[in-house]
Parts: C-alpha cells; sequence; structure tokens
C-alpha cells in the first residue's frame, strides 16, 4: 500500500489516500503532459486543470456508465459501514467533520442492526 497526500481544497485540509499497487499501476498508464504536473490534466481555453470528477464523467457518458465519481465515494461508504466497519472509521476515510454528517447521508441505507453495530467507537474494521 502507498499513501498519496491530496490536496483536496475542502476547508483546508490536506487528505491522504491509501492505494493498492494495482491503483499505481492504473495511475502510471494515464498519459501524461509535458505542459502540465497534473496527473489528471485537460487543456480548456483558461488553460490546464486537474480535475478526475470531469473526465469520470465524460467517460460514463461516452459509455453509459451512469455513474459519476463522487458515487463511488459513496459506495465506498455504504459498503464498509455494511461490513460492519466502526462510523468513527468511515467518518476519517470520507473525510467528514463530524460522524453526524457521516450517519445523516449513509444511516438510510443500513438495517437497524447494522447502524447499532457501526455506532461502537471499538475498533471494527481495522486491520
Amino acid at each position: 500500500m502507498f499513501w498519496l497526500p491530496c490536496d483536496l481544497r475542502r476547508g483546508g485540509k490536506v487528505r491522504t489516500i491509501e492505494l493498492t499497487q494495482e491503483a499505481i499501476d492504473i495511475l502510471l498508464k494515464v498519459p501524461r503532459s509535458n505542459e502540465s504536473a497534473y496527473v489528471f490534466w485537460n487543456r480548456t481555453e483558461h488553460g490546464f486543470y486537474q480535475d478526475a470528477s470531469s473526465l469520470f464523467w465524460e467517460y460514463g457518458q461516452d459509455t453509459d456508465f451512469g455513474a459519476r465519481l463522487h458515487d463511488l465515494r459513496h459506495k465506498f461508504a455504504i459498503d464498509r459501514l455494511r461490513e460492519g466497519w466502526s462510523i468513527y472509521r468511515v467518518q476519517k476515510c470520507i473525510g467528514h467533520d463530524s460522524v453526524k454528517t457521516t450517519a445523516r447521508y449513509y444511516f438510510r441505507y443500513l438495517s437497524q442492526q447494522q447502524q447499532d453495530r457501526v455506532r461502537s467507537d471499538g475498533d471494527n474494521g481495522f486491520r
């Protein structure tokens, strides 16, 4: 595993994401630009920008995938909660400032039994 610091420009926090070797290999295949330092780059009338979300959306439109990049974030959170990860761990992975935000977005997808399990502040889901 490799931890990549990411400046997501939200709340002024630098966040990190965990990358598997498979993810690293995929990123290494992304064509680079000699004019831009970004991994995800695109030329517009305003110069270069990094926007994986827009590129993902365009891919989805071309292939009828029907999901946004942000939808994968939601799927990640819901799947981890259903596996029994602590809501506190999911909150940290997603980057919410409050566990209440995580509960508000994702508890509607969980049964009452699942909600009770993930409310534990133990080490559910930690390796």
